[in-house]
């Protein structure tokens, strides 16, 4: 049963709201006269229509509030766009293309799209199959006869397009730090993989490559005595005037492109790292805004690039991966419906921009999310897939937590900044004024410590922030355990052992309060370490008594 509440909706409504001052009539005269059953019934429903229109998001605004949010905790910088039924239904801006010149964002920017490039790719080569250039099961070495690398006459352009080829990823981190600064052909890059063992026999395993896709731009290129640039501009720019879509060169001075931003956690933004261009040319070297991206999109629901054959192929995850021709290939079960929704998808992350891109063709969707902030720490990190994700979400009714700001990001930025003393300040300020805007789980600040303690080699400081944490939630054994081993890693092993017997109690007292796999596991090496500590100190005390002798 409902009971209705005249106050309680006028305590709904603020001075100011435009269904207030439309309706104000009709609540003064419900408060004031006593009204007749029929026209109370009346009026009841009048008002729940009100106050449902008033409360009910739809969804375009309830995607406005989750990247509003994320743009709020400092998480999104970018574009996002979304359409419905060939309709878009939201298409925002954020933040700022350019920190240093404070250019504002605007939905015609261009951003590095990194590695949606690879759609692009793999229908360059679809194209070039369905003229009977290539063949999807033709062999490197059938379109570049003097390759060396392994296996070169038995991978084929499938296991290319479907990272099954076992050709390396990249170069290792520190030689790959050094070459993408430099100008490569993509003979060079094809070099790279010639050098390199492979991850496993081709066809047996799944690895993603962007080795593998410099070599699919690489044999478009010597079957079709084009450039790739121009097979691209050719086949899929100029027909679908993508007008704002291109090969990025490094020498090219590119309207309305975004800069790309590293954030630091103690030292905020930065200019992300120069990369060369020529580095990423079929694997993730495309320059593109969400309008072109979207015209995309819509030539693969009329299949005027590709064969309806070829398109099917395209769609078909092999059955060593959920990857098919340029594409990730996902499943979503939602609620309350029969049918599993397959979604289209690719992510992409390059220096400075993440990027992420999703059709739903069943139900003609279609997402795009692209930004120019790319976070260099586990903190909030709001990666562009799981915000598209969240979107698809959101389209299908389903509930999605608006994320806070980051307490322990803060914190890292303050301590950055200034001392440790005035980020503790900061956190008990905040905590005080503003914790409703702020996430303060215990997983906050445990992060934090980590990483001042791994990453930036600063023990004292994550010794505080886990003693902090430690008093946040004194019946969490997790606290304990950072600190016990924070100071074990300092060579306090007295301390260390004292905290860790104190987190073990903990787990004794309050069991279904950490009750989890990990904190088992966690607990199982403490004891561990205690033991290893006791006998270290044991070592330590015998050769101190031995020298007294």
């Amino acid at each position: 049963m409902f009971l209705f509440n005249t106050d309680h909706i006028l305590g709904r409504f603020t001075y100011g709201s435009p269904i207030m001052h439309r309706n104000w009539k009709i609540f003064v005269f419900v408060k004031n006269v006593m009204m007749k059953p029929v026209m109370v019934h009346l009026f009841i429903l009048l008002s729940l229509n009100i106050y449902t229109s008033a409360v009910a998001q739809t969804k375009p605004q309830k995607i406005d509030a989750l990247i509003s949010a994320y743009h709020d905790a400092d998480c999104f910088n970018g574009v996002v766009l979304v359409s419905q039924k060939g309709e878009v239904i939201y298409r925002k801006a954020f933040g700022l293309a350019d920190r240093e010149l404070n250019v504002p964002m605007t939905t015609e920017m261009r951003f590095r799209i990194a590695s949606i490039s690879k759609p692009f790719t793999a229908m360059i080569i679809l194209q070039l199959v369905d003229e009977g250039i290539l063949a999807l099961d033709g062999k490197i070495t059938d379109y570049i006869p003097d390759y060396k690398g392994m296996k070169g006459d038995s991978i084929t352009i499938e296991q290319l397009l479907t990272h099954t080829s076992g050709i390396l990823e990249n170069l290792d981190p520190e030689k790959e730090a050094i070459q993408e600064r430099l100008h490569h052909s993509l003979r060079d890059m094809v070099r790279y993989a010639e050098e390199s063992d492979l991850y496993f026999e081709p066809g047996t395993g799944f690895h993603y490559s962007n080795l593998a896709y410099n070599m699919l731009a690489y044999i478009a290129e010597s079957v079709t005595y084009k450039t790739f640039d121009e097979l691209l501009t050719d086949r899929i720019f100029q027909p679908l005037e993508m007008v704002d879509t291109k090969q990025c060169h490094a020498a090219d001075l590119e309207k309305n492109l975004a800069k790309g931003y590293e954030y630091k956690l103690v030292g905020g933004y930065e200019n992300a790292a120069y990369f060369d261009p020529s580095y990423t040319v079929g694997p993730g070297g495309l320059i593109s805004n969400v309008d072109d991206l979207r015209k995309f999109d819509k030539a693969l629901y009329s299949r005027r690039l590709v064969s309806e054959k070829l398109f099917s192929k395209m769609r078909m995850p092999t059955n060593r991966g959920s990857y098919g021709y340029g594409w990730e290939l996902g499943k979503k079960t939602v609620r309350n419906r029969p049918d599993t929704i397959h979604i289209m998808s690719h992510a992409g992350s390059i220096n400075g921009f993440g990027s992420y891109m999703a059709r739903i063709e069943s139900d003609s969707i279609l997402v795009i999310v692209l930004k120019n902030n790319r976070t260099d720490t586990y903190i909030s990190p709001a990666f562009a897939p799981v915000i598209g994700q969240e979107i698809i979400s959101l389209l299908y009714d389903e509930e999605v937590p608006i994320p806070k700001r980051s307490i322990a990001r803060q914190m890292g930025f303050i301590l950055g900044q200034s001392r440790m003393d005035e980020a503790i300040r900061e956190y008990y300020r905040i905590r005080e004024t503003d914790a409703e805007q702020y996430n303060f789980e215990e997983s906050e600040l445990n992060r934090l410590g980590i990483e001042l303690l791994f990453r930036y080699k600063m023990p004292e400081q994550a010794l505080k922030v886990f003693e902090i944490n430690m008093l946040e939630f004194p019946r969490s054994y997790n606290t304990y355990d950072s600190y016990a081993y924070a100071l074990m890693q300092k060579g306090d092993y007295t301390n260390s052992i004292a905290f860790y017997k104190a987190g073990l109690k903990i787990l004794d007292e309050y069991p279904q309060q950490n009750n989890s796999e990990s904190v088992l596991k966690d607990a199982e090496n403490a004891l561990k370490s205690i033991q290893e500590m006791e006998l270290k100190i044991r070592l330590k005390l015998s050769l101190v008594q031995q020298d007294l002798q």
